[in-house]
């Protein structure tokens, strides 16, 4: 790694010694569990916040390259430089990482990318040539070095005020519980993530990056995706307006962690017969950012298996058809819930502590 290749500037920088921090009591970090618990009970509560944000990053996603394997493979890339600054102990916040030149990836090669993302080679190649052509990086045999457009097309700069709101509402339900404390706000969230941005956004993508893989894979490809969450979004929305006293929280056993409410909640979403006004294609392009055309096409071949519906009025509502593909969806809908339930945990866990809070003075 080469020191004068990283950042322009280095004034400022926290660096945490986690090794050396005094030594605390277990009751001040928080059960994984029991935030998967309490989250999972309560998702149809705080889905809406949860839809909000996904529908934000998604579109500031697709926007950067119109294409969302490319960006899925850059943010691969930088979350290498939010883990090297981990490893060196090192915080920056995101007005000091977005200062950066250039940033060096070692013994990195297409193979790994292809496996870790669960993209053919052949199309990681493709889009990694893309990205060199662009000038967003740089190849030089097993290294790739990050350009300032890297960094300009990845910064999230939406993305963290609506994760705050998802985060303060998460709060809300936790601090029900007195391990938790006192529920805590959007604002104070939100600077809270900006002082130590590399490593709760190293966190984050740790969650986002096997969220996305998973997707793809059950969907076929992520822009697939978007458009379909986009329905479930809007199905999920005129359901909860219809049914406003939510009939699927329940009393359950301790160690079920939420499960059993989150896969009844999720089943019901999938498997009811109510009557919905769904969303035409125009809408989901505008909500989206992805051409009309396109989320035309992909409409077709996910209607064809039957995971949409489409009425007379040209709406597009879940489709009827979802009993072969439920378990698959249950999997990955009990996968990404899990890996969401341990992010939240982590935050609220960086947030806590007192070192970290160091950089917000």
């Amino acid at each position: 790694m080469s020191d004068k290749k990283e950042i322009k500037n280095l004034n400022n920088v926290s660096k945490v010694d986690f090794l050396k921090r005094e030594q605390v009591q277990a009751d001040e970090f928080l059960d994984k569990e029991e935030v998967h618990a309490i989250l999972s009970t309560n998702f149809g509560r705080i889905s809406d916040q949860w839809f909000k944000f996904s529908t934000t990053w998604n579109y500031n996603a697709y926007q950067t390259f119109m294409d969302m394997d490319k960006y899925l493979i850059l943010i691969y890339l930088v979350q290498k430089s939010f883990r090297h600054y981990a490893d060196i102990l090192i915080i920056h916040s995101e007005e000091q990482f977005y200062t950066k030149e250039e940033f060096e990836i070692e013994k990195i090669n297409l193979i790994e990318i292809s496996q870790d993302l669960n993209i053919a080679k052949e199309t990681v190649r493709r889009k990694i040539n893309e990205l060199s052509k662009e000038q967003i990086i740089t190849r030089d045999n097993k290294k790739i070095l990050l350009k300032p457009l890297t960094f300009i097309h990845q910064r999230p700069k939406h993305s963290i005020k609506a994760i705050a709101t998802f985060l303060a509402t998460c709060s809300k339900y936790l601090a029900t519980q007195d391990w938790f404390g006192n529920k805590v706000e959007a604002n104070n969230i939100e600077t809270f993530i900006r002082a130590n941005f590399t490593l709760v956004w190293r966190f984050f993508f740790r969650f986002k990056i096997p969220f996305l893989i998973r997707q793809r894979k059950f969907h076929g490809d992520l822009e697939t995706f978007i458009v379909a969450g986009t329905i479930f979004a809007n199905h999920i929305q005129r359901l909860r307006d219809k049914l406003k006293n939510n009939p699927l929280i329940l009393k359950t056993k301790e160690a079920d962690l939420g499960k059993t409410n989150y896969l009844k909640w999720a089943r019901f979403i999938i498997t009811s017969k109510e009557s919905v006004t769904g969303i035409n294609a125009s809408s989901i392009s505008e909500i989206t950012g992805i051409p009309r055309a396109t989320v035309i096409r992909k409409l077709r071949v996910t209607e064809k298996k039957g995971l949409l519906h489409k009425d007379k009025q040209q709406l597009y509502t879940i489709g009827r058809n979802y009993k072969p593909k439920l378990r698959d969806l249950e999997r990955v809908f009990m996968e990404n819930q899990m890996d969401l339930c341990r992010f939240v945990a982590t935050f609220f866990e960086l947030y806590r502590n007192s070192i970290l809070k160091q950089n917000l003075k």
